[in-house]
């Protein structure tokens, strides 16, 4: 090739002479021989780490730990630590399992103790993305399928705290011989022993233990070498000698400088005995009561309004916005909170510092009456606010391309850097979502519900959390309905119907897209009714119903070609090829596919195109042209990597076009590949029988 220089004069002269191209090439002058572009290797994940730090006054536990040890000894994998709320069960699990550490190749945490009946899924969810499944399954079998895959050949240590039962625990336990599972639980879980598990129940502390935990936390340890102090002994008893009450008061005791240090009176001869899930409940409440009276008036604001609000997690950002302080104050609060015991550290790999409160905490602050119910429907209204804000500004950075109700157009500045900062915040508040749509019902705030579900749509869109997914629509739809929202409704119902295909629904995903499309003629909205026929016409091809999809399809078509959408005209084609290939009918596949690959890419649709393209390529090499077919996948695939499903899909045809062609080696190639994909996905099934393809079974 000759380059033209100034005045159209020949400057330099490129030629490549006995090479191949490999990947994009730049070149200068003359080049003998191949070339060959290199990419960096993907990074490596960092080891999770995830245990909870130790406490740092643990205080004698050799009896238990003796018991652990022992079991660990003669093979046991699964040990469940039990016993009433404050007793300490976390600590004792964390500080044995870090002894363990040595043994372990990763370590693993999952809080349950805060979300009662948190499905193993979504714990499953995270785990995987720790152990660097970029797109983890997001039905539940998958995720079990491949999290047991994963670690079938590692030692893994996990630590499931506050599991309420059995079947929420099993689909978390690890697969392999040498790994350990610890369980924290307020109950005995007699129905894991079935599974090997040693049962460990765990005591209030010894009452010489007691008084030496609350002295070394009030900072008299030579006190607490004396167990006659009674003083202390009298604290300790009104603890119940529970870890937790005793470390919340000693600390208490030591912010109380000059003061006697213990100075709680005993309970009186004749007093009445407790059981000790309420004498636990009575003493917490009373250690907490004296934290929160020496908290300064900002502080116990915060505690309160905290304790009143149903998000599970809270950083400074949150806690500014719901009690209109700035940032750099709610930080300082939040650390008063953490210093007094009254939060904990969430694990993870957040950038900024993540609280929680535990129960015993939570009911307490929740129980101070101190402020006004309107006080308190303030302060979750701005929580919603807030939470409502930063989920547009991540779906407009995320979804720009799929205008929502309330969030048309590509974000403009905002809290999120990138995708991945909003899809990592978005992750982060998963589990508060239901609980903030719930408290937003009884409100009554049936705009802002449906503001929230539609907001949320890129992290259904990208995570795929179907029963999330589909709760959160339940509560929408009933939103949009009570405020008498049309266009609401038809929302709702459209993007929760794909939430219901996609786990499998059929039948009640036809019935909402039934209920948009009915809405949409009324109102006359033919892009909302084609969007209806477009679903549909999906899933009748799902359940195999391919006149229906085909009648639906045709319909959608025909009224956006009406509107001007031609945009749904492609998507409606691509759709409409799929189902002549289930036809057998190659040649009609081919003629809507390349109608929705050239209008597609006309659009700037290079995914959309691109799926399009992979689906002719397919039915070209069913049609006999082989080589043609080949080419154009190869070409589509470099466009749908981004998408592991399409990415394997394609993979697979390409494969069966060189196995057509005879070139059993590359088909075999390519079905690996695809079965790897698969693999990540959780799809177990379509992995093993492209594995069985690419072994030549």
């Amino acid at each position: 090739m000759t380059i033209p220089g100034p005045n159209g004069a020949s400057t330099a002269t490129n030629a490549i002479a006995g090479g191949t191209f490999m990947a994009p090439v730049v070149q200068t002058g003359t080049i003998n021989g191949g070339i060959h572009h290199h990419f960096p290797p993907p990074s490596t994940p960092a080891t999770p780490r995830q245990l909870p730090r130790n406490a740092p006054h643990f205080t004698n536990r050799d009896t238990e730990s003796a018991a652990l040890d022992a079991a660990r000894a003669t093979g046991t994998s699964m040990m469940v630590l039990c016993g009433i709320a404050g007793v300490g069960t976390s600590a004792l699990a964390a500080h044995w399992l870090h002894a363990q550490a040595a043994s372990a190749d990763i370590q693993l945490y999952a809080d349950l103790t805060h979300t009662p009946g948190r499905r193993p899924e979504a714990v499953l969810q995270r785990w995987l993305r720790a152990l660097g499944v970029e797109r983890a399954p997001a039905q539940e079998a998958d995720a079990v399928g491949l999290w047991r895959s994963l670690t079938a050949d590692r030692a893994v240590h996990v630590l499931i705290d506050g599991a309420v039962d059995a079947e929420q625990v099993r689909p978390l336990i690890p697969s392999g011989p040498r790994s350990l599972t610890v369980i924290t639980s307020r109950k005995f879980l007699w129905e894991l022993a079935v599974d090997g598990a040693l049962i460990l129940p765990v005591n209030p502390l010894s009452r010489r233990d007691a008084v030496r935990l609350l002295c070394a936390v009030a900072g008299e340890p030579q006190a607490g070498d004396d167990a006659s102090l009674p003083g202390a002994e009298a604290l300790a008893e009104a603890c119940a000698n529970l870890p937790l009450p005793l470390v919340i008061t000693g600390a208490r005791v030591r912010a109380r400088p000059g003061r006697r240090p213990f100075t709680f009176p005993a309970r009186t001869a004749g007093s009445p005995p407790y059981l000790p899930q309420e004498h636990a409940r009575m003493a917490t409440t009373e250690a907490l009561n004296v934290a929160y009276a020496d908290l300064e008036p900002d502080a116990q604001r915060l505690y309160r309004t905290l304790g009143a609000l149903p998000a599970r997690t809270v950083d400074a950002e949150l806690a500014a916005a719901v009690c209109e302080i700035p940032p750099a104050v709610a930080d300082r609060l939040l650390q008063v909170l953490i210093d007094e015991r009254l939060l904990d550290f969430v694990p993870g790999d957040s950038p900024e510092p993540r609280y929680r409160m535990n129960d015993a905490v939570r009911d307490h602050a929740k129980a101070l009456d101190a402020d006004t119910e309107q006080e308190r429907e303030a302060a979750l209204r701005r929580l919603c606010d807030w939470m409502l804000t930063r989920a547009r500004h991540a779906q407009r950075l995320v979804t720009s391309a799929q205008a929502t109700l309330l969030n048309p157009g590509p974000a403009t500045g905002g809290p999120f850097e990138d995708t991945a900062a909003a899809l990592a915040w978005l992750d982060e508040q998963e589990e508060d979502l239901l609980p903030v749509l719930k408290a937003a019902e009884s409100a009554g705030w049936d705009d802002l519900i449906v503001g929230m579900v539609d907001a949320w749509w890129p992290y259904f869109l990208h995570r795929h959390p179907y029963k999330l997914w589909i709760d959160a629509h339940v509560i929408g739809v009933a939103a949009a309905r009570r405020a008498g929202n049309a266009p609401a409704l038809r929302q709702m119902l459209a993007s929760g119907a794909i939430g219901l295909s996609a786990r499998g629904h059929i039948a009640r995903a036809v019935q909402w897209y039934e209920e948009v499309r009915e809405g949409a003629r009324t109102a006359g909205d033919t892009r909302d009714e084609g969007q209806a026929l477009l679903g549909l016409g999906a899933c009748h091809l799902e359940s195999g119903q391919l006149d229906r999809a085909r009648q639906r399809l045709e319909a959608a078509m025909s009224l956006w070609e009406a509107c001007g959408y031609p945009r749904g005209v492609g998507l409606a084609e691509i759709t409409l090829g799929e189902v002549c290939l289930a036809e057998a009918n190659p040649t009609a596949a081919r003629e809507h596919l390349a109608s929705a690959h050239n209008r597609l890419t006309a659009l700037g649709e290079a995914y959309e195109g691109a799926r399009a393209l992979a689906l002719h390529g397919h039915a070209r090499a069913r049609s006999g042209e082989t080589a043609e077919g080949i080419a154009e996948l190869q070409l589509a695939i470099e466009t749908i990597t981004g998408s592991p499903r399409w990415h394997a899909r394609a993979l697979e045809w390409l494969g069966q076009a060189h196995q057509q062609r005879g070139d059993t080696a590359t088909a075999r190639t390519c079905w690996s590949e695809a079965a790897d994909l698969h693999e990540s996905l959780g799809r177990s099934t379509d992995a093993s029988r492209l594995r069985a393809l690419a072994a030549g079974q």
